[in-house]
């Protein structure tokens, strides 16, 4: 029986999470699984619009934004990918707390790295934010992206969930069949 779980792609801009977390759903939907992505950058703004002047604030409104659709999802036997930045430690062990099934993975990345893949320029319109981070106490896994390929990193976190049990190797099976 499929059951639901959250897994956290966390990491600083241009880390990978958005490239990971897409293959990772890639090959979980290949081998049968019903799967959503939740990626920061693509949210509708109406997840993520600014809800406080305040920069602090809107991140956490953000975080639970995200944690409360997770789990939401994950009850009905979704495996939710989250792919954001989850700057506050205490958003991502609030995530921990409240879904059972959780993973945090840590795409760790040099700055060098970081600033090359930068393409919509978020460290240079946003200086004073974008490089706050406080990195996992105890992620699940922690993956360096910068040495890794994209292809690798989400290959490593889907032998992480077949090994820990949280996932089985299935070719396309489907829970209902129609007779």
């Amino acid at each position: 029986m499929n059951q639901g779980m959250v897994v956290w792609f966390t990491g600083l801009p241009n880390s990978g999470k958005s490239t990971v977390s897409r293959l990772v759903a890639e090959k979980l939907e290949a081998m049968g699984y019903a799967v959503e992505r939740l990626d920061s950058d693509e949210l509708p703004r109406s997840l993520t619009k600014e809800l406080s002047p305040d920069w602090t604030t809107r991140q956490k409104q953000k975080c639970s934004n995200l944690i409360f659709i997770a789990k939401l999802l994950s009850k009905y036997k979704v495996i939710v990918l989250i792919a954001s930045v989850g700057r506050f430690e205490q958003m991502r062990v609030a995530a921990r707390t409240q879904i059972e099934r959780y993973v945090e993975i840590y795409l760790k990345c040099s700055l060098e790295t970081r600033l090359q893949r930068d393409d919509k320029t978020k460290y240079v319109r946003y200086p004073d934010t974008i490089h706050y981070y406080e990195e996992p106490a105890l992620p699940e896994m922690t993956i360096p992206t910068d040495q890794y390929s994209p292809a690798e990193s989400a290959s490593a976190v889907i032998q992480y969930l077949m090994d820990q049990g949280y996932i089985a190797e299935r070719d396309n099976m489907t829970e209902h069949t129609m007779d």
